[in-house]
């Protein structure tokens, strides 16, 4: 995870749809850097659960900047400058992905922050860049469970930041799959999934947000999520 490849491309050439975060990272006041809040589960009676939801706040990212300014100029240069067609597919690769994502509800949005270096402060709960895409993990895991049986994944030891990034690409491959599956028996989206976008259309008919998701991966980058405004990636810091 975040080793990306060199390329002898043209450099970045400056353009308003790309920031880059400073490096000073703040926790979420919000879930204070856990990435989750409490909520009552949809049990009857319902019961209080805590860490059941993904923190709103800060998107599925436990730690984020929320309050360190963006720049125009990345603050920290070489990752940038060392694989320019790298970081450029990356881009639009992630661009892709929430175009794709549209139907689920999620904002289209252009913009991409990026932010070099860590941390991602425990492993992400949310299956997609959006709170609103979780209702795919409930039609894979819960309501296609018998049409799609068992998902399988790899399990990935957390024992450092980059087993956290490795553990997250492991569970959008594990996504990639379950659509797949989804698309390759034509499912239909339930009503129960309150996405009009989607209620009623074919899973193969539905563009697919996990492969180019998981072409960020395989660049060497990170998609650490998506907000109303902005895509957030990640570039490793320099060895």
């Amino acid at each position: 995870m975040l080793r990306p490849g060199r390329s002898s491309g043209a450099p970045l050439a400056d353009d308003p749809r790309r920031l880059f975060r400073a490096t000073e990272l703040v926790a979420c006041r919000t879930c204070r850097g856990s990435g989750a809040v409490g909520g009552y589960t949809g049990d009857d009676p319902p019961e209080w659960e805590e860490e059941a939801w993904t923190c709103t706040d800060c998107g599925t990212l436990g730690r984020v900047a929320a309050d360190t300014p963006l720049l125009d100029r990345p603050p920290v240069p070489a990752p940038f400058d060392a694989d320019p067609d790298g970081v450029r597919h990356a881009e639009e690769a992630a661009r892709t992905a929430v175009r794709r994502l549209a139907p689920w509800g999620v904002p289209a949005v252009d913009r991409v922050v990026w932010r070099v270096g860590g941390p991602l402060h425990r492993p992400v709960k949310a299956t997609v860049p959006h709170p609103r895409a979780e209702v795919l993990r409930r039609l894979f895991f819960r309501d296609w469970s018998d049409e799609l049986g068992r998902i399988p994944h790899h399990h990935v030891p957390l024992d450092g930041l980059t087993s956290l990034f490795a553990a997250r690409a492991a569970w959008h491959a594990r996504l990639g799959r379950a659509w797949r599956l989804a698309a390759d028996r034509a499912l239909t989206v339930p009503a129960s999934a309150d996405r009009p976008d989607a209620v009623g259309r074919s899973m193969a008919d539905l563009p697919d947000p996990f492969t180019p998701l998981i072409e960020i991966w395989a660049a060497g980058y990170a998609f650490a999520d998506a907000t109303d405004d902005a895509i957030h990636l990640i570039a490793p810091e320099p060895a």
